[in-house]
């Protein structure tokens, strides 16, 4: 077997030398009081994997990031923040929409497509991170809180303007498959009243 990171030879889908380089972050407080709750920073293998799941629709870290959050989730459905349609249709996969099925099979709660994608916009990843997000167009306002699912956080722009659409009230937390770690940040939430027993 082959190292999905790195591509040496392993006798498991990660080597123990990536698998080392993987490291969960404590959860974050994005302005407006939105926590993200996310599997790993954004280094190593880690880096790697999403952005193969990114560019080249390598599943295998979404499933493995759904494993390491679910537990940390309360009960709410899914919303993913869709990537835009012309890079969907460039690379064949959405990223968001992947953690979020996975997400949602492990905890048997609904996937909402509540946000329209842009048709367009410009590359943030790896890039100007500072640029305008475009605002999201809504499908249908939710009835209920929801967790909105996300593959990077990097500024936190982004899950800000799914919020603004959604109605950031109607947002319980974010996930993320990785999060760059930066500015505030908290210790992991325990939902004992509302989580997943």
């Amino acid at each position: 077997m082959v190292c999905l990171a790195c591509h040496t030879t392993s006798g498991s889908s990660l080597c123990n030398r990536c698998r080392g380089t993987l490291r969960a972050p404590p959860d974050r407080l994005l302005p407006g009081g939105i926590r993200v709750v996310a599997a790993f920073q954004h280094e190593g293998a880690a880096r790697k994997l999403v952005h193969l799941l990114k560019y080249q629709g390598l599943v295998h870290f979404a499933r493995l990031a759904a494993d390491l959050v679910e537990s940390r989730l309360p009960e709410l459905p899914f919303m993913p923040i869709p990537r835009a349609w012309s890079r969907r249709v460039k690379y064949g996969v959405d990223p968001a929409f992947v953690i979020a099925r996975e997400l949602s099979a492990r905890t048997g709660q609904p996937v909402i497509h509540g946000l329209r994608p842009p048709i367009h916009t410009s590359r943030r990843a790896g890039g100007d991170h500072h640029r305008r997000v475009i605002p999201f167009r809504t499908r249908g306002i939710p009835t209920q809180p929801v967790i909105l699912v996300d593959d990077v956080v990097t500024t936190g722009g982004t899950v800000l303007a799914a919020a603004r659409a959604v109605g950031a009230h109607q947002v319980a937390l974010a996930v993320a498959a990785n999060v760059v770690p930066e500015v505030t940040s908290l210790p992991p939430a325990t939902h004992s009243s509302e989580g997943r027993s």
